[in-house]
């Protein structure tokens, strides 16, 4: 199993990902600053207090005043607090002088921490965690139970991770912003051409075949569109949605599609596993 993708993988190389990082300095030492533990933590403290302003927050904090909820609320000074609750100890010795020797200017600080929140190494470590588990359990489930397995696991993972509801919030703040734009291409040339191929694959284990009206590429762009859709809800109910049966939403949807999009899809692929009527 590959590190989980709402972990950092601390073998990542982030020298091309921050380009903002120790700007005036020279190229050796702004690789080795990017891929530094200590500037990881100050990323990830970034992401902590994103996480607490715009997804935790429910109203103005009059004893604090009202601020901005998007970037102006990242101060060093919360930074810095944030810092010592998560490393009580001072095992890396995070401080003022050390975040200024990254970034000495705050919307240097600001740029990077949006090039690290949609970077796309991480969603392609969840594509590897959810390929490697859809061909071990294609080998063992029939084709019904492995769409509603898969079905399931997607949404615990839109759930668990932060990291994607920071990324819907600023993919509609920041339609515009050249990371937000290379996130998205690389997610239409990378990633759905990767699920195309996957999807490909697995229904040939099964030996099912595309409709001729469809493509793999079809498939992938449907089953995403699908996916997106599921998870807002998702998100703003904390749970999985689910039909009047008790059908996951996701797993339904898929089982509605299905039919159309392969040629010799077995009739009762959605009743393999009858679902509970609780």
């Amino acid at each position: 199993m590959t590190a989980s993708a709402t972990s950092p993988d601390p073998d990542e190389d982030l020298s091309s990902t921050l380009q903002y990082i120790g700007i005036n300095k020279l190229g050796k030492t702004r690789a080795k600053l990017a891929n530094s533990s200590e500037t990881r933590e100050f990323l990830e403290i970034g992401l902590a207090l994103l996480r607490t302003d715009l997804l935790e927050h429910t109203g103005p904090d009059i004893e604090q005043g009202i601020h901005s909820r998007l970037f102006e609320s990242l101060s060093r000074e919360r930074i810095m607090a944030l810092s010592e609750e998560r490393d009580p100890k001072g095992e890396l010795k995070l401080g003022v002088n050390m975040f200024r020797n990254r970034w000495d200017r705050k919307d240097f600080y600001t740029e990077d921490l949006i090039a690290y929140l949609f970077r796309i190494e991480p969603q392609k470590r969840h594509f590897e965690e959810m390929a490697e588990a859809g061909r071990a359990l294609a080998k063992e489930v029939a084709f019904g139970q492995l769409i509603r397995l898969l079905a399931a696991t997607e949404t615990e993972a839109v759930l668990n991770d932060q990291r994607m509801s920071l990324q819907a919030i600023l993919q509609v703040a920041l339609p515009s912003h050249p990371r937000v734009q290379e996130f998205s291409r690389a997610q239409y040339e990378y990633l759905l051409p990767a699920w195309a191929s996957l999807y490909e694959e697995i229904s040939t284990t099964y030996g099912l075949s595309l409709a001729d009206e469809y493509t793999w590429n079809d498939m992938a762009l449907l089953f995403n569109s699908v996916v997106e859709g599921v998870t807002i809800r998702s998100r703003a109910e904390q749970d999985e949605p689910k039909l009047s049966n008790g059908e996951g939403v996701l797993a339904a949807a898929i089982f509605a599609m299905v039919p159309t999009l392969l040629a010799n899809c077995p009739k009762d692929l959605g009743a393999t596993f009858p679902v509970s009527r609780e």
